[in-house]
């Protein structure tokens, strides 16, 4: 892998993870489970930020791991890598949670959002991949 590579891993993951980040608002928006508190332009730039992050932590492990996934194709392997992602910092909260149960509480309707959520951000991904890479998989 060359730098090259690097570099477009991080920028499509910076600019999926904050298209993700906007949808993310947006869905708290619409649905009410993650309810808007300080203002919509300050939660604008945080999910922007947590999205590009996120984002970019996704991208960089398609990198790596990209080749060696279960499809030929470029948008099931993204769908299914950011979804792992999304399981491991959900079973890391939940082993928090035994430490302090207040401190991480389970709640079903944010669990399937952030499933859903997991799903839309493989899916921005692996399209723009396929844009950014010229591949038609």
């Amino acid at each position: 892998m060359d730098d090259s590579h690097l570099k477009n891993g991080i920028l499509v993951g910076f600019i999926s993870g904050v298209l993700w980040g906007w949808v993310s608002l947006l869905s708290n928006y619409i649905t009410g489970i993650g309810p808007i508190e300080q203002g919509f332009f300050r939660e604008l730039l945080q999910y922007s930020i947590g999205g590009a992050i996120f984002g970019m932590i996704i991208g960089c492990l398609f990198l790596l791991v990209g080749s060696r996934m279960p499809f030929k194709k470029i948008l099931p392997n993204a769908v299914v890598l950011s979804v792992f992602f999304w399981l491991a910092l959900r079973l890391g909260g939940q082993i928090l949670s035994h430490e302090n149960y207040a401190r991480y509480v389970t709640d079903s309707a944010e669990t399937i959002q952030g499933f859903v959520l997991a799903v839309v951000l493989g899916c921005i991904l692996g399209a723009f991949w396929k844009t950014e890479n010229n591949e038609n998989g």
